[in-house]
């Protein structure tokens, strides 16, 4: 249902971004409207929710992308905990307009953890959906994983993040599903220690 949904928003936003026709922004922005009541009656969100952060986007309907950083020391990764779910996940988020990847996932690294960071490899290019993320969202996301290293920087918690911690990659705490995966670890160590070169996709 969730793959309907979003081909729904895709085709209304589309639709708004290039009709001229009065009546058709009528419809579209309809579309739009109908596509946010399905989804919140598929998740605990309500629609002003829904609304405001999953289809506040205008244009030509694209993947969002999301950068996460793999940062392993001595059989062990940098994990942070969000404050949002209480749950713990590789350091990352949003990539920003007017940045590069390896520079989003610098700033995020930084600013979800304090610590500085020299970019590795990247090891793996997912499709959300494609994938056992949860819950679903009505947008299509791209996830970026990156290899990193640290070079400076200490831990510093702060609005979205609780905890900073290194936990063994083959003990992990509670993960925050949404943002990453057991495998998506597990994967990013892999390629630390055997030095992989291939980057994983879809």
């Amino acid at each position: 249902m969730h793959e309907l949904i979003k081909e729904i928003q895709a085709i209304a936003q589309t639709g708004l971004h290039y009709t001229k026709d009065p009546f058709d922004r009528e419809r579209f922005e309809r579309l739009s409207e109908i596509a946010a009541q399905f989804y919140s009656e598929l998740s605990d969100s309500d629609i002003t929710t829904i609304e405001r952060f999953f289809f506040p986007e205008k244009g030509y309907a694209t993947p969002k992308v999301d950068l996460r950083a793999c940062i392993i020391k001595d059989d062990t990764v940098l994990l942070v905990k969000e404050r949002e779910d209480d749950c713990w996940t590789l350091p990352g988020g949003w990539a920003d307009q007017n940045e590069s990847p390896s520079e989003g996932i610098i700033r995020e690294v930084k600013e979800e953890s304090g610590y500085d960071i020299e970019i590795g490899q990247l090891y793996a290019v997912k499709d959300r959906d494609r994938n056992a993320y949860t819950p679903k969202y009505p947008v299509s996301i791209y996830k970026l994983f990156f290899t990193a290293s640290i070079i400076g920087g200490e831990p510093a918690p702060n609005l979205e993040v609780s905890e900073i911690g290194f936990f063994p990659v083959s003990d992990l705490p509670r993960l925050s599903e949404a943002r990453v995966l057991p495998k998506d670890i597990e994967q990013g160590y892999q390629h630390v220690i055997n030095g992989a070169k291939a980057c994983l996709f879809d």
